[in-house]
This record gives structure tokens, C-alpha cells and sequence, in this order.
């Protein structure tokens, strides 16, 4: 048996979802519309990155170095 839902309270199990208007929810016993518990890992891990201009100055960096090396690659293979 599954517990009774915002989606499957009154409704046969053959049929799909129905919407619940906000004053049928408000008439609901224990409403709570805060959903600010739910965790977003993202933000977390967005807490420990460094600036912006910091991470694509390393990628730019690293970026350029390996096309240098294949630029060189390249210029020692016509030699």
C-alpha cells in the first residue's frame, strides 16, 4: 500500500496525477510549502572555488602552453 500523496490521495491508480490548487493545499492538516531544506550541492561546492578571473586565467594559461607545444611539434616536423 502507498502512502497517501499531494498526487495519489483521491485518485484511482490507473489515472494521472491531478493538480491541487494552493486552497486546497492551505486546507490540508500540517501544510508546509518551506522547501528551503532541501540541499543544493552545488552551492556547496561553489563555496570553495576561486574567483572567476583566477580559474580562466589557468585555463587560458594552460590553454596557450599546449598549443605552443604543438606549435613546435609542428615547426620541428618541417624542419
Amino acid at each position: 500500500m502507498t502512502p497517501k500523496t499531494a498526487t495519489n490521495a483521491k485518485r484511482p491508480s490507473d489515472s494521472s496525477p491531478s493538480r491541487i490548487t494552493y486552497e486546497e493545499l492551505t486546507k490540508r492538516d500540517k501544510i508546509n510549502l518551506d522547501i528551503f531544506w532541501l540541499k543544493d550541492d552545488a552551492l556547496e561546492e561553489s563555496a570553495n572555488l576561486s574567483a572567476p578571473e583566477i580559474t580562466a586565467d589557468l585555463e587560458i594559461t594552460a590553454d596557450l602552453e599546449a598549443a605552443l607545444e604543438q606549435f613546435a611539434t609542428i615547426a620541428e616536423d618541417l624542419k
